[in-house]
């Protein structure tokens, strides 16, 4: 991350510091996500690597991301079909 103020965080049971220009509290939200995905990787799986279960985490992570992106787009696209027919009807 950038400079800028430091905030203190905990993932999977240790402390880091993170200096990031975004809002602190993003920052918690962000950690505590991370946290979370890596606890249930690690209680899903018998696996005591934390670098394993952190790669776990961010493959689960970037899949979601992935998805959601997918989503995104595609929405965007019925959107814009649906605003061209609705822009199309008003000019008849």
């Amino acid at each position: 991350m950038t400079d800028g103020p430091v905030t203190n965080v905990s993932i999977f049971g240790t402390e880091y510091k993170i200096s990031s220009a975004v809002d602190p509290e993003r920052t918690q939200r962000v950690a505590r996500l991370v946290d979370r995905q890596m606890r249930e990787v690690a209680s899903s799986l018998s696996l005591r690597s934390v670098t394993t279960i952190a790669v776990l985490a961010a493959v689960n992570l970037a899949d979601e991301l992935r998805r959601e992106q997918a989503d995104a787009e595609h929405l965007s696209k019925s959107v814009t079909s649906s605003a061209e027919k609705l822009a199309l009807a008003l000019k008849s």
